[in-house]
């Protein structure tokens, strides 16, 4: 659309819709709008193909109350509007839907005519967005997205070892094996991309322009770590700081993000951990931030490190959002984080999401109906949480819908 924002009805679901623990509103305050959207002329720095970069644009509707969304026409379908519904999620009155980068920076600047207020994930090209839209600064988003800036936020005893250096100075010294390569050009990164786990030397010889400034590579030391996880945050407009629960992270063996076990409990075992979250989030909070964040922490023998800090919705983040009521509504304690890929045509995978949600095995977060991009692969990308009593049920919930059709992105 692009000239003006879509306005949602939807018939009363019986149940009573899911209420996030906090609120958009209680975060960032009243008159805002949310937009999930990265921008970048260079996407490949981010997770993930086309598609599943704009089926992430959808998937914090069920959280956002009555708060404006900013989001892509694919994720905003009859058929997909309504089974989020059905699934007891509120979803906002209004959308702002757009359908290529021309759309969307054209509804941008209709915010910015408004005098609107947008909760921006990344900081966007000054010549294309006003610095008057965003209600926390691009200056303040660059500085947190920026990976050379982490030993600025965490203490030093709790990050990996780590040095400043370029392609050349890495192919002459050759740092002990293994190590890991972070882009250290300010660009922001997301899902694992931006980083290399460096085993083999000649490694070194295939790493081009793509990926970043060779000039400025961080350099770490490469933690043999015996869990990942994260643990999140929100510090609200009144810089008031609240714990909102982990995620135990699932990667590929290239190291990319493909899910997540949620959970809003914690035991003694990462106490410290998020005591020292807490300070990590109020330096980000002191650094003029009002949102959400996730970091990402490797332990290994006794010891944590904080490798990434995520300061924006996660992926995990509506997951905690909802976990409360979607324990207390199924008594289901175990929820993972998954996306899914659907091969046959867009509307036959609603009746199968369908079947699962009605069996309280599922629930829906995003749909994406890709014949809004008729030059790449028709996959329709499912966003949602799958949920059970154990991780046994869940897996085998997976199981049930793999061989019905819905394939595990990994």
């Amino acid at each position: 659309m692009g000239e003006a924002a879509k306005k949602l009805t939807f018939t009363q679901n019986k149940q009573l819709n899911f209420r996030p623990v906090y609120s958009l509103q209680d975060i960032y305050g009243e008159e805002i709008i949310f937009n999930p959207k990265l921008y970048a002329e260079d996407y490949q720095h981010f997770a993930g193909d086309l598609l599943s970069l704009n089926a992430l644009t959808g998937r914090e509707l069920g959280v956002v109350g009555n708060t404006p969304v900013v989001c892509h026409e694919a994720c905003a379908t009859k058929p997909a509007l309504q089974l989020l519904k059905k699934a007891g999620l509120q979803l906002p009155s209004k959308l702002y839907t757009y359908r290529n980068e021309e759309e969307y920076i054209e509804t941008l600047k209709l915010l910015s005519k408004q005098r609107k207020k947008v909760i921006f994930q990344y900081p966007h090209p000054e010549d294309k967005v006003s610095t008057e839209l965003y209600r926390v600064g691009p200056e303040v988003l660059a500085y947190l997205c920026d990976k050379r800036n982490i030993p600025e936020l965490v203490p030093s005893e709790h990050i990996p070892k780590r040095r400043m250096m370029s392609l050349e100075q890495i192919m002459e010294e050759k740092p002990e094996l293994p190590f890991v390569l972070k882009t250290g050009d300010g660009r922001p990164t997301s899902g694992g991309y931006g980083v290399l786990l460096i085993s083999e030397e000649k490694q070194l010889e295939e790493i081009n322009e793509s990926f970043g400034d060779l000039t400025s590579i961080i350099v770490e030391e490469q933690i043999p770590y015996e869990k990942n996880i994260s643990v999140h945050y929100m510090a609200d407009k009144n810089g008031v700081i609240q714990f909102l629960g982990k995620s135990e992270q699932l990667v590929t063996e290239d190291g990319n993000f493909c899910g997540s076990w949620i959970s809003t409990d914690y035991d003694d075992s990462i106490a410290d951990i998020v005591k020292t979250g807490f300070e990590v989030m109020k330096n980000i909070s002191d650094k003029g931030y009002v949102g959400v964040a996730g970091f990402d922490v490797l332990l290994y023998n006794g010891q944590y490190y904080f490798i990434d800090l995520n300061v924006r919705f996660n992926a995990s983040t509506c997951g905690l959002l909802l976990y409360n009521e979607i324990q207390e509504r199924f008594g289901k304690k175990c929820m993972r984080l998954c996306n899914f890929d659907w091969n046959e045509n867009f509307e036959s995978a609603i009746p199968i999401a369908e079947k699962f949600l009605d069996k309280e095995h599922f629930i829906p977060l995003s749909v994406l109906d890709p014949r809004y991009f008729p030059d790449n692969n028709q996959v329709t990308k499912i966003i949602g949480l799958v949920i059970g009593h154990s991780s046994e049920e869940v897996e085998e919930v997976l199981e049930e819908m793999n061989r019905a059709g819905f394939s595990l992105k990994e």
